[in-house]
């Protein structure tokens, strides 16, 4: 230990055989005031002066002519800080400020304390305040981004709405046209038949024959000119029906009513087309739910597109597997449920059905999209039921599916 005004000290260094002295060189480094070692050298001393007060270790190692490196020596020491630098000098400096802040602290302190408590009964009532606007400010987007939406979809069904309203006045006549001409020429041509009939022998066996087969043919191509005719007929009013300016008014609605009601509907419709029909209808309702404000006929709309598609798919699947001989023991099933899940109603369907191939299961909900057969689809009734749940009622319509086991529709509704 050094004191720190003999911070001055010299090392001196030499091997272990004096006959190596010549030949030898040397490293050193002071830790603690060097970072890295000295360059090799001849010398075997060195002097440090003026070092600050801390703790050191001198280290040396020395090297012969054949590079071998000896073991390393070292030396601890610690110079002392100067009187002014001590703990008792410091101790002595903290008192006395200590007694200079203790003096100006309990001056002040009482002056501190008033005014943080006016700034802390200001700050309180800035927050308050700002709270409320900042609650009245998101309110209010909320509100103006609702308004917003809804003037987009009204602004879009208003221009669909007049798109089809040409499309009804320049298409829907020609269409009755065709559709009545050829109700009207089937007519004529089983005229035309019956006259052939009473005819008799009159014509030749030949030409009879050659005229019999050009009269059907033309019962043939007027029966499929009015069938086409009627699903074009369709497709104008389902987009009529799916284009709609204005939307429907919302009211308080019993939804579980609503829609045990139009699962009979869709049964009993289903049956009156095709008396083989038959299903077996699961339901379980969440009386929980109290009715909440909906837009009715346009919400059964939906539904009861989603049901009849659920019973179509079930009979077609049954029908098929029926027509194979291979029936199995499952039997055709539609499951619907109704759960209260807080501000928002839950509506399961689900069938037993072929299901919906991957490949097409993102454009179901496109527009005149449509597996089934010419003439027994439009491909409207899903895009409806997309645009009544999410964009009029702010819900959502999500779809499970595996294809040949079963399909199930997913749909929320906000309650307010």
């Amino acid at each position: 230990m050094l004191a720190y005004a003999d911070n001055t000290i010299r090392f001196g260094y030499a091997p272990g055989s004096s006959d190596a002295s010549g030949a030898m060189r040397y490293r050193y480094r002071l830790e603690g005031f060097e970072h890295d070692w000295s360059d090799w050298q001849g010398e075997t001393q060195k002097e440090y002066t003026n070092l600050p007060e801390g703790r050191y270790r001198f280290r040396v190692q020395a090297k012969n002519i054949y590079e071998q490196l000896s073991s390393e020596a070292s030396y601890a020491f610690r110079v002392q800080p100067p009187w002014y630098r001590s703990w008792w000098a410091y101790g002595i400096y903290a008192l006395g400020l200590i007694l200079l802040l203790y003096g100006i602290v309990k001056q002040r302190t009482r002056a501190y304390q008033e005014r943080n408590r006016q700034l802390e009964a200001t700050v309180q009532a800035r927050t308050r305040d700002l709270h409320e606007r900042n609650n009245e400010l998101r309110q209010t987007l909320e509100q103006l981004q609702k308004t917003q939406k809804q003037l987009l979809v009204q602004e879009k069904l208003a221009s669909l709405g007049a798109l089809t309203a040409g499309i009804a006045h320049e298409i829907k006549n020609p269409l009755n046209f065709i559709n009545n001409f050829s109700d009207l020429a089937i007519e004529l041509i089983q005229d035309l038949a019956e006259e052939l009939e009473k005819a008799g022998s009159a014509l030749p066996s030949e030409s009879r024959e050659i005229v019999e087969e050009l009269l059907n043919d033309l019962v043939t191509n007027s029966q499929k000119i009015n069938q086409h005719g009627r699903r074009a007929d369709s497709i104008v009013k389902g987009m009529l029906m799916h284009s709609r300016g204005k939307a429907g008014e919302r009211q308080i609605t019993d939804v579980n009513a609503l829609l045990e009601e139009y699962v009979n509907l869709a049964y009993h419709g289903m049956r009156a087309q095709d008396t083989s029909f038959n299903i077996t209808i699961h339901q379980e309702y969440d009386h929980d739910i109290k009715p909440f404000p909906v837009v009715p006929q346009d919400l059964s709309r939906a539904l009861l597109n989603i049901l009849n598609n659920a019973c179509y798919a079930t009979h077609q699947k049954f029908s098929d597997r029926k027509a194979s001989g291979n029936a199995g023991g499952e039997s055709p099933g539609l499951w619907v449920q109704t759960k209260d899940r807080g501000k928002r109603m839950e509506i399961r369907i689900r069938d037993n059905g072929a299901g919906i191939p991957k490949e097409i299961r993102d454009k179901i909900f496109n527009p005149f999209f449509t597996t089934k057969p010419t003439g027994e689809g439009t491909g409207l009734g899903l895009s409806m039921t997309h645009e009544i749940i999410v964009q009029e009622h702010h819900g959502s319509i999500t779809v499970n599916t595996e294809a040949g086991q079963y399909s199930e529709f997913v749909i929320e509704l906000p309650k307010e």
